[in-house]
């Protein structure tokens, strides 16, 4: 029984042998088949793979150059670029950076810092010397800011002070009109989306002056109103300080015709000093001031007393600096003027014009506008002169 077993199974395993080389493909003499040992059946795979979906395999032959890049990326590589001085990348890396943030809200983080970025680029470029190319970013940026105001923050803000500043000295060496006002204003209006600080403390009263040196009364008195505030916020302690610009408030009310106001910041202001005991400048240009917007008023009693006490002030005191010399006599022609005393107004304004001229906007208007008043005097007394039989 057992020798039946074996020899049963012997045939089967020579069948097994015999057919084995039935598994492996048959030569070829086709390269293309040799180097691929699965020959055509995996290439009709992946044919039939491609078929089902409908649509043929495409292979991603972007490079890692090609491909488009990432805001952080482009904001990385400008400020690399402004590492190695390579200015003309950091522009083009800046821009492009711009493009890819334009849509997004103006209070949106990036798009704030990519303006940031660009005005400091801006200020970069005038450095060195590519005005050009500065006055061109500068132009985009203003442009942009009073599209969307939000935008703007502390980085705009030195930027448009220093193109103000470049322009207005263009135009004083070309003598055409000064145009620094407007980005005076925009600068102004960026600045105050920011926390108070001095700078925009400085900034706000050095705008105040300027506006009222082109009658520009209104933004004046904004610009001035900003200056009050920040003072009030950065530096509380220093009286002297608050008091002064209230006097500067007082006098860009009382140009505007806003009576009140003016009498209220002049008030204010003669109130701290003598508090404080302040120099006899700061006093006598404030009691001055206060004297001339009561003459307004029509308060004459009372402007005339606080004018001669400021008179006698300068009279007796040495220590008073030229431009507050300037002031109270300036102020004093002015009272006398309204309250019908030609004469004494005559020889204050003679005598505000002898003290020599200091260089800044404020002084040389107010010597323009007394030799102007005391002008129109004589040009009246010589037609009542006239009129006389």
């Amino acid at each position: 029984m057992t020798r039946v077993r074996r020899i049963s199974i012997l045939p089967t395993l020579l069948l097994c042998l015999s057919c084995a080389g039935l598994n492996y493909p048959t030569p070829t003499d086709d390269p293309s088949a040799r180097s691929n040992p699965t020959g055509e059946t995996e290439i009709r795979k992946e044919e039939r793979g491609s078929e089902s979906f409908g649509i043929p395999e495409q292979i991603d032959t972007t490079s890692e150059v090609e491909r488009p890049l990432s805001w952080s990326e482009l904001t990385r590589l400008a400020r690399e670029a402004q590492v190695r001085t390579d200015d003309d990348e950091a522009s083009e890396r800046l821009a492009q950076a711009a493009l890819l943030v334009a849509d997004l809200p103006p209070y949106h983080a990036r798009r704030r810092a990519t303006f940031g970025l660009r005005a400091r680029q801006a200020m970069s470029l005038a450095v060195i010397g590519k005005m050009e190319a500065a006055d061109q970013l500068a132009d985009e940026l203003i442009a942009e800011f009073e599209a969307d105001p939000e935008i703007g923050g502390s980085a705009f803000v030195p930027l448009a002070i220093s193109v103000a500043q470049r322009r207005k000295a263009a135009a004083d060496e070309a003598g055409e009109p000064d145009a620094q006002l407007h980005l005076l204003h925009v600068a102004l209006v960026a600045a105050q989306t920011d926390t108070a600080s001095r700078e925009r403390m400085d900034m706000a009263f050095r705008l105040s002056n300027d506006a009222m040196h082109e009658k520009e009364y209104d933004l004046a008195r904004r610009a001035i109103d900003q200056a009050v505030l920040d003072a009030q916020r950065v530096d509380p302690l220093n009286r002297e300080q608050a008091a002064s610009l209230r006097v500067y408030k007082a006098r860009v009310a009382l140009a505007q015709g806003d009576l009140e106001t003016a009498e209220a910041a002049a008030t204010a202001a003669n109130q701290i000093f003598e508090e404080i005991s302040a120099d006899d400048s700061n006093r006598g240009v404030a009691e001055a001031t206060l004297a001339q917007i009561l003459a307004e008023r029509g308060e004459l009693e009372r402007a005339l007393m606080i004018s001669r006490g400021a008179m006698a002030r300068l009279e007796s005191s040495e220590s008073l600096v030229e431009d507050a010399r300037r002031q109270i006599l300036g102020s004093a022609a002015r009272v006398e003027r309204i309250s019908g005393n030609l004469e004494a107004a005559r020889r204050h304004y003679a005598a505000a014009l002898e003290i020599p001229t200091l260089d800044f906007v404020v002084d040389d208007d107010l010597t323009r506008d007394l030799a102007r008043e005391l002008a129109e005097l004589g040009s009246a007394a010589s037609q009542d002169e006239a009129a006389r039989p």
